[in-house]
């Protein structure tokens, strides 16, 4: 008897774990869109990058399923090419602008960072990176807050490298750069499963906090090995990128490519971009999985954040997708 009741539990326990997980969705739009940013309130923050035609808006709120410029429509102005939208646990929207529309080169003004306050519905802050953290070639891609710290870590995922802002002081620095193979593409391109094979190399781009801030989680997008360094490391201006280098470890040497991801419940949720799915990873066991959502394919997530509920939400940018072939872009959210 206890050897059945034994194996009717590993049955039950394999049916729960490859159940299928529920995708709804929550919007969709007809221009493309990259970060996607809840609040405490549920309030959803979107932007879209400036990469081929230019939008009247890059930075809106979802209301009511439609699409507001946000902070206002005069804010768009200060505006060049928007890549990413991040809300902090002191529930803080950051919209960060790599300055480089289309990828052709940083304009003159510079990237920036802007903090917004929810409350006002303003922008509070700008900072402006320092010339020495970025080169004309940059494109900042991904930005992670530590508010007690009161860091702002940012990945460059045009020339391989991570920046680091002190908000405090508005000093920014070259953290590691693309001497560093880990912040560098270690792919020669990936083989989507739904549009064939891309030689587009793309190189640091997500990022992630550990929940305690001391680590910061990162990939290449067109890479398969997850990286880690202390954030002790990052910070200590006394290391050249080098020296900091040799702090980097691998975490899984057989991950996915990926663009932006989240932890959450200890676990690392991105995209499997070559499968058109969602890749979960469990930091404690050293495990990844594909979720299961019942077949349907995922047209590149792109960014991902989180609501008080459990949900995360992501948006599909279709990135591999040729015009021709895309369809609405979706905003979508599922409970892990």
């Amino acid at each position: 008897m206890k050897k059945l009741l034994s194996i009717a539990v590993l049955l039950s326990s394999a049916i729960l774990s490859n159940a299928q997980t529920e995708l709804i969705k929550v919007a969709e739009s007809g221009y493309q869109w990259t970060g996607v940013a809840v609040s405490k309130e549920k309030r959803i923050f979107v932007n879209y990058p400036t990469w081929k035609v230019p939008l009247d808006f890059k930075v809106a709120e979802i209301v009511n399923g439609k699409e507001v410029a946000y902070p206002s429509v005069e804010d768009q102005e200060l505006f060049v090419c928007v890549q990413s939208v991040y809300i902090d646990n002191k529930n803080r929207l950051w919209i960060l602008d790599p300055a480089s529309p289309n990828f052709r080169g940083v304009t003159n003004e510079g990237p920036y960072l802007y903090q917004v306050d929810l409350e006002k519905n303003e922008i509070v802050r700008a900072y402006k990176f320092s010339e020495r953290s970025y080169s004309k070639k940059s494109y900042l891609n991904d930005v992670r807050i530590d508010t007690e710290g009161n860091i702002a870590y940012v990945t460059d995922s045009e020339l391989g490298g991570i920046v680091v802002l002190d908000l405090g002081s508005g000093a920014s620095w070259r953290a590691l750069d693309s001497e560093c193979k880990a912040v560098l593409a270690n792919l020669d391109g990936i083989n989507f499963k739904s549009t064939g094979k891309s030689k587009n190399i793309t190189n640091s781009d997500g990022i992630e906090l550990s929940d305690d801030n001391s680590t910061l989680y990162f990939s290449a997008l067109t890479g398969d090995i997850l990286y880690e360094i202390p954030t002790s490391a990052l910070l200590d201006r006394s290391m050249s990128p080098a020296e900091r280098c040799g702090h980097v470890k691998v975490v899984n040497k057989d991950n996915v490519p990926a663009d932006g991801f989240i932890l959450h419940d200890n676990k690392l949720y991105m995209a499997n971009l070559p499968e058109g799915g969602i890749w979960e990873y469990n930091i404690e066991t050293g495990k990844g999985r594909t979720l299961d959502f019942g077949g349907k394919t995922i047209r590149w997530a792109d960014s991902f954040s989180k609501d008080n509920d459990g949900y995360i939400y992501f948006t599909t940018s279709q990135i591999n997708y040729p015009e021709n072939q895309r369809v609405k872009y979706g905003l979508f959210k599922f409970k892990p």
